[in-house]
């Protein structure tokens, strides 16, 4: 159900295993012009007939959107596909916000120490198609999103849930639907396995829990703000878990690089210093982004509204040291709604927004939306592209 990159390394996995004899592989999806492979049996739409044993969603596919005739077909996904056929042990990591680094920052770790480890997931990496590489020693490294984690019906070994904030609630409808999907990654964890979160979570778990504080002396690194000190503590604390020394952890830290689209500087130009934060999707991450890097002084934010709460952003984004706001379609306005003494511009392009910037600010721009990008932009890489695009065409 839905034939994106996850949907295909599904079928790559399907047809490979042989284990379905004379049983076909239908492919359901709502494009008509979709490109189907040999092998496969083309449906067109959601409607799944009853005579239907299993059918594997894609993560991102709206749950309202699959109708089923019969009750008896059971709804599963990609990763329980992996779950159930991984010899290897799995570290699963899930959160609102930070989720990337710090699977990337485990994995990174993991390889310093000389452990073979595979990073897969939200991350870009479909998890089946990494299965070829699987032995008892390999450590896979699963950035889970609360897509991913809903449907699942196996643990991780170690799972970490970085934070819980307001996220997705168009596709899960409440709050509540969203924390539990995100949860579900230590549903069926065991006493011999480990749940990582911070000391602000409690979660109910059978699992080893601990809880990680924000360190009292910062990690040296290349990654930005004490957020990212956070994400740090609980990567090092995961790999602790599988032997990896601290003093390897640290090491690797050391050496990390920050990933693209994450309080990425692009460059100085005109005497201004330009920053990109395009996936900050939520309040939350934009207010870390201010905190990290304390010389900005105009900001360009807004984006879809997906219905997360508002409140207390405008006040938070009133005490910050920014002077210029400049918002973007379709919330945008609303997040400065009430904040007076400061400058207040709406764009209704990129060009408008970068132009308005270069206009504006006297030391440091940051585009930090704090929503997703998917109104007027393909998606964040698109968003970046054209802030990057026009930042050195205005010059």
């Amino acid at each position: 159900m839905g034939f994106g990159v996850e949907g295909r390394a599904t079928f790559e996995f399907l047809k490979n295993s042989g284990g379905f004899g004379d049983d076909e592989i239908y492919v359901f999806d709502d494009d008509p012009d979709i490109q189907v492979p040999e092998g496969a049996v083309f449906h067109f739409g959601h409607i799944i007939p009853g005579d239907f044993d299993v059918v594997y969603k894609t993560p991102g596919m709206h749950p309202a959107k699959m109708v089923l005739e019969s009750p008896k077909t059971k709804v599963t996904s990609l990763t329980n596909l992996f779950m159930a056929n991984v010899k290897g042990k799995v570290i699963g990591v899930t959160g609102s916000k930070g989720k990337s680094t710090t699977a990337s920052l485990i994995q990174h770790a993991l390889l310093g120490a000389g452990k073979k480890s595979v990073l897969v997931g939200n991350i870009g990496t479909a998890a089946l198609l990494k299965l070829s590489d699987d032995s008892l020693d390999t450590w896979y490294v699963y950035e889970m999103s609360s897509y991913q984690c809903e449907l699942l019906y196996k643990s991780p070994h170690i799972s970490v849930i970085t934070n819980l904030h307001q996220e997705h609630l168009d596709h899960h409808g409440t709050l509540e639907n969203y924390w539990n999907a995100k949860k579900k990654i230590t549903e069926f964890q065991s006493e011999d396995d480990f749940l990582i979160t911070p000391d602000n979570l409690d979660i109910e778990t059978k699992a080893n829990k601990v809880k990680v504080q924000s360190p009292a002396v910062k990690y040296e690194t290349k990654l930005l703000g004490d957020h990212n000190q956070l994400n740090i503590a609980m990567a090092i604390t995961a790999v602790k878990c599988v032997g990896v020394s601290e003093e390897e952890a640290k090491e690797a830290v050391k050496s990390f690089e920050p990933l693209e689209y994450r309080l990425e500087k692009v460059g100085e130009f005109k005497g201004i210093t330009f920053y990109d934060d395009s996936l900050a999707t939520i309040p939350e991450a934009t207010l870390f982004a201010l905190s990290a890097l304390p010389d900005v002084d105009t900001l360009i934010l807004g984006g879809q509204d997906r219905g997360i709460s508002l409140t207390g952003f405008p006040e938070a984004l009133s005490k910050s040291q920014v002077e210029t706001f400049i918002t973007l379609p379709e919330n945008g306005p609303r997040m400065v709604e009430g904040i007076t003494g400061k400058s207040i511009f709406h764009a209704n392009s990129m060009e408008e927004a970068v132009g308005l910037a270069y206009a504006n600010a006297k030391k440091a721009v940051l585009l930090s939306n704090a929503s997703p990008s998917y109104n007027m932009f393909k998606d964040y890489k698109d968003k970046s592209a054209q802030y990057r695009h026009w930042i050195k065409f205005l010059v």
